[in-house]
């Protein structure tokens, strides 16, 4: 495998998302990065979208999942993210940092999440 990559950074949605049921009335911001790891090659020689990871269509459906769905875990909504991708991308090694921003805990931090890493299917 190369060093390619392509990500998206700092990607930021509102949603449902928490394990208590109080958690998952109200909306919550969360902050996502995404790395995509494949070859770029073709797409460095041909200048063609078809060739790489469109950024696009991958912000569009981390946005739509975040926001449309709910989930208790940030694990099971990484996972849920990170399948998506590979649905679109299966060559791609995704790698998900989901941050859910503010979250209620003792001690006020700024941030909370997962790094989850899934493989290239082939």
């Amino acid at each position: 495998m190369s060093d390619d990559a392509v990500f998206v950074r700092g990607l930021e949605f509102e949603g449902n998302h928490g394990y208590s049921a109080a958690e998952r009335r109200g909306t919550r911001r969360f902050r996502v990065n995404l790395t995509l790891e494949q070859s770029l090659d073709a797409a460095s020689r041909s200048d063609r979208i078809s060739d790489t990871v469109d950024y696009w269509k991958v912000s569009e459906t981390v946005v739509k999942l975040g926001t449309q769905s709910t989930y208790k875990l940030l694990e099971a909504l990484a996972g849920a993210i990170g399948r998506a991708i590979q649905d679109a991308y299966p060559r791609a090694a995704v790698t998900i940092e989901l941050e859910k921003l503010a979250p209620p805990c003792p001690g006020v931090p700024a941030a909370c999440g997962v790094r989850l890493h899934l493989p290239a299917r082939t």
